[in-house]
């Protein structure tokens, strides 16, 4: 004959009531809850909370008497964050793939410095001028003829 433990056999005793009040319903205890109300959708809250009432800073100026190259002042741009000089930058040929002294791209740099405005037009650049495509397959017609292999010759000197 086993010996079983009384402790065991005694809370699920206990708690048997507790789990059939938990189980009946509202109603029947009396409980008194609010009608129910028409919800009506609310607008979705923004990913970043503040974010939709955040001012854009006004871009610090430029200074006037400078002359740099287009890559210089398109990095100048972007650390000023002045878009539409950095628009003017890419116009005079600024290269979008660039490196600065820190090794970043114009891209890189708009998003590590937060200007989010001319890190997108510098993804609507890509592609236009001043840029080269890093890996273009030339097309068909700039391959020289002797690289196209040409047909195999039907007439030989067996037949």
């Amino acid at each position: 004959m086993r010996n079983f433990p009384v402790l065991p056999l005694l809370t699920v005793a206990l708690a048997a009531p507790l789990l059939v009040l938990a189980a009946a319903p509202a109603q029947a205890q009396g409980i008194i809850r609010p009608a129910e109300q028409a919800r009506t959708p609310s607008r979705a809250a923004p990913a970043l909370p503040g974010l939709a009432a955040r001012q854009t800073p006004a871009p610090i100026p430029g200074d006037p008497t400078r002359n740099l190259s287009p890559n210089a002042a398109l990095f100048d741009a972007i650390a000023r964050g002045d878009l539409a000089a950095a628009r003017d930058a890419v116009a005079r040929g600024a290269n979008i793939e660039a490196r600065n002294a820190l090794g970043l791209s114009p891209l890189d740099a708009a998003v590590d410095q937060g200007r989010n405005e001319i890190a997108f037009y510098l993804l609507s650049a890509r592609g236009r001028a001043g840029t080269a495509p890093a890996a273009a397959a030339p097309s068909a017609a700039a391959r020289p003829a002797a690289a196209i292999a040409a047909p195999p010759a039907s007439g030989g000197p067996g037949g």
